[in-house]
C-alpha cells in the first residue's frame, strides 16, 4: 500500500511540475507575441512617420512636366538668368536681406477655370486656348504652426506672365493680367504650370508646385459630395436669393451655390476683386468647415468628396498627397482671418480692370509667412 501511495503522490508532483511548466512556457508565449507587437507598432509608428516626412518633403519637390522644364529653360536663357546656385540664398531683398524658403509650409494654388478647354472662346489674333484662371487662391499650410491660411489673388492683380508661340515654345514674359497667364497652354496642366508659374514669380519666385483647377461644372458635383454647402450669411445678399437674409444659414441648392459663386457687379471696377473674395471668404471657407466636420465623423469623407472631383479637374497632386491632406485637415486651424485679403489698388487699364499689389505688404508677407532668415 505504501508503494502504491509513494508512487501517486509522485505522479501528482510530476503532474505539477508539468503544469508550472506549461504556465511558464504559455506565459512566455504571450510574452513574447506582446514584446513582438511592440516592436511592431514602434517600427509601424517610426515608419509612419519616417513615411510622412518624406511625403512632406516631396509635396515641395518639382513635378514640373517636361515642356515645363522646357520652357523654364529658354527663358532663363533668354533673360540671362544663371542656374541657382544650391548653397545660395533662395531670395535677396532690396536691403541686401538673404531669405530660404520654409521646408515646413506647403502650399497649393487652387483655381476656378472660366471656359476651359471651349474653342468658341479663343480669340482669333492669341495663341491661347486654355481659358483664364478666374479664381485664384494659395492655399498656405504651416504644419509648423498647424495653421491654414489662404491668399486670395484677385484675376486682374497685374504680374508677369509667360507668352508661348504657336509651337509651345517660349516667346516673351508680358506684364497682364495673371489670370491670363492660364490661357497660353493646353487647358490643362500645362496652363496650370504657366499659372503656378506667374504666382511664383509674383512671390519673389517662392515654390509652388502642387495646383488644382476647377471648371464651373465642378459646382453642382461638389456641393452634391458635401450634401448641400450649408453657409452663413455675415450679410444681406437677397439681391441674389431672398434666403441669403444677414444672419440666416441655408443649405444651397446646386443652383443657389452657382449664382453665389458667379455672380458679379459688372457695374464695378473692382467687381471681379470683390466677387473672388467673396467667393473665398464665404464659399470656400464654409467648404473647408463642412470637410473638417465630416472628416471627424468619417476619417475617409474627405478622399470621398475629392474622388467625386477629380474626373472635372487638373491637379498634379498625388494620391498619397492627397491622403496626406486629408489626414492632417482637422489639425488645421480655420478662422476668420483664414483668408488673407493682398491690399492694392484697382485702375482701369486700355480694355479691363487692373490690380496692382501694395509692394511692401506683398514684401513683408512672404518674408514672415514663407520664409526664414538666413545669417
Amino acid at each position: 500500500m505504501a508503494y502504491y501511495r509513494d508512487k501517486m503522490s509522485a505522479a501528482k508532483e510530476e503532474k505539477k511540475v508539468r503544469r508550472r511548466r506549461s504556465k511558464g512556457r504559455t506565459a512566455a508565449i504571450v510574452l513574447a507575441s506582446l514584446a513582438a507587437l511592440l516592436v511592431l507598432l514602434a517600427a509601424g509608428v517610426w515608419g509612419f512617420l519616417r513615411y510622412t516626412n518624406r511625403l512632406r518633403a516631396g509635396m515641395f519637390a518639382d513635378r514640373s512636366s517636361s515642356q515645363m522644364q522646357k520652357i523654364r529653360w529658354q527663358r532663363d536663357e533668354a533673360e540671362g538668368r544663371a542656374p541657382k546656385d544650391e548653397e545660395a540664398p533662395d531670395w535677396i531683398d532690396e536691403d541686401g536681406k538673404e531669405y530660404r524658403y520654409r521646408s515646413d509650409v506647403q502650399t497649393l494654388l487652387i483655381m476656378g477655370i472660366d471656359y476651359m478647354n471651349n474653342p468658341s472662346y479663343w480669340d482669333s489674333d492669341m495663341v491661347s486656348n486654355g481659358g483664364n484662371a478666374d479664381i485664384m487662391a494659395l492655399v498656405i499650410l504651416d504644419s509648423g504652426n498647424d495653421s491654414m491660411s489662404i491668399l486670395y489673388i484677385p484675376r486682374d492683380t497685374m504680374a508677369n506672365i509667360v507668352m508661348l508661340d504657336a509651337k509651345g515654345n517660349y516667346l516673351d514674359t508680358v506684364f497682364n493680367n495673371i489670370s491670363a497667364s492660364h490661357s497660353y497652354g493646353d487647358g490643362g496642366e500645362l496652363s496650370c504650370e504657366l499659372t503656378a508659374d506667374a504666382v511664383s514669380n509674383m512671390l519673389y519666385r517662392v515654390t509652388s508646385t502642387r495646383f488644382a483647377a476647377m471648371g464651373f461644372c465642378c459646382i453642382p458635383v461638389s456641393n452634391q459630395a458635401l450634401g448641400g454647402l450649408e453657409v452663413t450669411f455675415p450679410e444681406d445678399f437677397t439681391h441674389l436669393d431672398s434666403s441669403f437674409r444677414k444672419g440666416s444659414s441655408v443649405t444651397l441648392t446646386d443652383r443657389q451655390l452657382e449664382r453665389l459663386i458667379r455672380y458679379r457687379d459688372h457695374g464695378e471696377l473692382d467687381g471681379a476683386y470683390q466677387r473672388g473674395l467673396r467667393d473665398l471668404k464665404l464659399v470656400v471657407r464654409a467648404m473647408l468647415e463642412q470637410l473638417k466636420r465630416l472628416a471627424r465623423k468619417d476619417p475617409s469623407a474627405v478622399m470621398t468628396v475629392y474622388n467625386r472631383l477629380k474626373p472635372h479637374m487638373t491637379s498634379n497632386l498625388s494620391l498619397d498627397e492627397v491622403s496626406y491632406l486629408a489626414q492632417n485637415i482637422q489639425d488645421f486651424s480655420i478662422s476668420s482671418s483664414t483668408v488673407i485679403t493682398m491690399p492694392g489698388v484697382v485702375t482701369k487699364g486700355e480694355k479691363y480692370a487692373e490690380f496692382y499689389p501694395d509692394a511692401e505688404w506683398l514684401h513683408d508677407f512672404v518674408a514672415e509667412k514663407l520664409c526664414e532668415r538666413m545669417n
